[in-house]
């Protein structure tokens, strides 16, 4: 099965494909740092709150290791990481962010009722 992944070109173009499943060896490669790094900030992130965008995983002792994670999972490492890439990756989130004419964004917490933010 492939799985699709973020790219950045050599002129810094992104591309995002519309369903986001990396590995954190591909996250480190995109966004210019060393796994080790990614590593730990997908365990604050994980330590920090539920629901993160995850598939697959392998089983380590009584825990479950995610293999794959998703487009929320890439843009929460990339703002938590110092590199000329993540900035790279950060500048398209905020012009997708800001962008006047972009869809709104449904949010939903534990079956509450789903905010909408434009």
């Amino acid at each position: 099965m492939k799985r699709d992944s973020i790219t950045i070109n050599e002129r810094g173009v992104v591309n995002v494909p519309a369903k986001v499943q990396m590995a954190d060896f591909e996250i480190a490669n995109l966004l210019g740092v060393m796994v080790p790094t990614v590593r730990g900030a997908i365990k604050r992130l994980l330590k920090s709150r539920m629901g993160v965008d995850c598939s697959g995983g392998i089983v380590s002792g009584s825990s479950i290791v995610s293999e794959y994670f998703g487009l929320e999972v890439v843009i929460a490492v990339a703002f938590q990481v110092d590199s000329y890439r993540a900035d790279i990756f950060r500048r398209w989130v905020m012009r997708r962010l800001l962008q006047r004419d972009a869809q709104p964004i449904y949010i939903g917490l534990d079956g509450m009722r789903g905010d909408v933010y434009n």
